[in-house]
């Protein structure tokens, strides 16, 4: 070959690599999202330097109660209880595709997971929270399905026995998922085929699996936690307590696995039962375990409370040290010291949290039940104070201005992209705030 045509193609390659690699960096979201909320600290924050969007509503077709993802400059979302998938420009909120057709971009059953995007696939579960029987959670269809990111087109379903309604992980170029029939399964990403399996303790309601970088899988089944090694298909440890850890993905940092559960005054200890004498209601409990060895490092009582009717229990989210997660019980939201287990703030609200927050710029974001969005310092645990008095910290979204209509910011929790809010709402929108918005400024 010439000495100039070997130019000529080192400098066109040259050329198409650095275009494609500004291409990349001059997109608002994440390239890929993996797993529950992004990452396995369960705080779904991105910035690349991107400006705020301008606030913005993405009609769907009926109740929101996933996550929103946010990939590249497009947001995936799907439906409760028709399944709905849909795909939003993030700039103008038109929708690139969605549930137009009974037969195409529709999940089997309920969607109430991320729409996790990797390998170039959207990865949803779909089921719901039936039961065919003590051990068996989940009626009519339940699975999991890919999707073409481009045209919403079904890649493929794989069927399961078991609801599909946590969201699954997608780590070294194998797709994993919980269901109700209490099975940890590895799928081919690219056909749905089942790799192998693993028996859990239990059936898995919304745990949703989190994957650390180490290859280790952690997920709450029943009245147990569980760290699963990867690469050895085997249940590493197991921690067993009778208390609903079923309905809580887990959060890791810094080598600490947290998770919160449920348990009623009949499933405590002798001992618990004495301690707790003048709490009434369910218990809600949060826990640290080493996440080598599942060995319980601290445990605390967040309170008691009514019992829920669903998604029992608070999802928590790990960052700078801390953990933060609000109690549909106990109406607060509090900040823990990952390593110590100390108390360090407890915010009470007056209404049920249940989502998992995000933290940004020392901030905690989370909404509520009623469809409030709020903003705490998270170092104080307390709401902006602003000079001239304007009441900052807490946003109406969803609902009536005057709560003659409530609806839930829940249980998916808002995420944040580039110094915006994305949350979804039981009302059928996902709404995208500045944070700017929720200040003094």
């Amino acid at each position: 070959m010439k000495r100039w045509q070997s130019w000529s193609l080192l400098i066109a390659c040259c050329t198409v690599s650095m275009t494609s690699l500004a291409d990349q960096e001059s997109r608002f979201g994440p390239p890929q999202w993996t797993q529950y909320r992004l990452n396995s600290t369960n705080n779904a924050v991105y910035d690349n330097g991107a400006e705020a969007l301008p606030r913005t509503r993405y009609r769907t077709g009926e109740q929101v109660r996933a996550t929103p993802v946010i990939v590249g400059d497009s947001l995936y979302v799907g439906n409760h209880a028709t399944g709905g998938m849909f795909r939003f420009d993030l700039a103008s909120g038109r929708v690139i595709w969605g549930a137009s057709d009974p037969w195409f971009r529709h999940a089997p059953n309920w969607i109430h997971a991320d729409m996790i995007q990797a390998d170039g696939r959207i990865f949803v579960g779909y089921g719901n929270r039936m039961f065919q029987g003590p051990w068996l959670r989940g009626t009519g269809s339940s699975g999991v399905m890919a999707v073409d990111p481009e045209s919403g087109a079904t890649l493929w379903k794989h069927a399961t026995l078991g609801e599909v309604m946590p969201t699954p992980a997608f780590y070294d170029g194998t797709l994993y998922t919980v269901t109700g029939a209490g099975k940890l399964l590895a799928l081919a990403p690219d056909s749905g085929k089942l790799l192998w399996s693993l028996a859990l303790p239990g059936w898995v309601s919304m745990s949703s699996p989190v994957i650390d970088d180490d290859g280790m899988l952690y997920v709450g089944a029943l009245n147990s936690v569980v760290g699963v090694d990867l690469a050895s298909r085997e249940i590493r440890w197991t921690f067993e307590e009778e208390a609903s850890f079923t309905d809580v993905p887990p959060a890791i940092s810094d080598g600490i696995v947290v998770i919160t559960a449920k348990a009623s005054r009949r499933q405590l200890s002798d001992k618990q039962r004495q301690t707790y004498s003048r709490q009434r209601g369910d218990f809600h409990f949060i826990y640290a375990f080493d996440a080598e060895s599942g060995e319980l490092l601290w445990r605390d009582l967040l309170g008691s409370g009514a019992p829920q009717d669903n998604n029992t229990s608070g999802a928590p989210a790990i960052a700078n040290g801390h953990v933060y997660v609000g109690s549909p019980y106990t109406y607060s939201v509090f900040s823990y010291d990952l390593h110590s287990g100390q108390r360090v703030w407890e915010y009470p609200l007056g209404t049920k949290v249940k989502g998992a927050p995000a933290i940004a710029n020392g901030k905690v974001l989370f909404g509520d039940t009623t469809g409030f969005l709020h903003l705490l310092d998270a170092k104080t645990g307390t709401p902006p104070s602003c000079e001239n008095g304007r009441p900052a910290g807490k946003l109406k979204l969803g609902g009536s201005s005057n709560n003659s209509k409530t609806v839930a910011l829940a249980p998916g929790g808002p995420i944040v992209i580039n110094d915006t809010v994305f949350v979804g709402s039981q009302d059928g929108f996902v709404y995208a705030v500045p944070m700017a918005e929720l200040g003094c400024h």
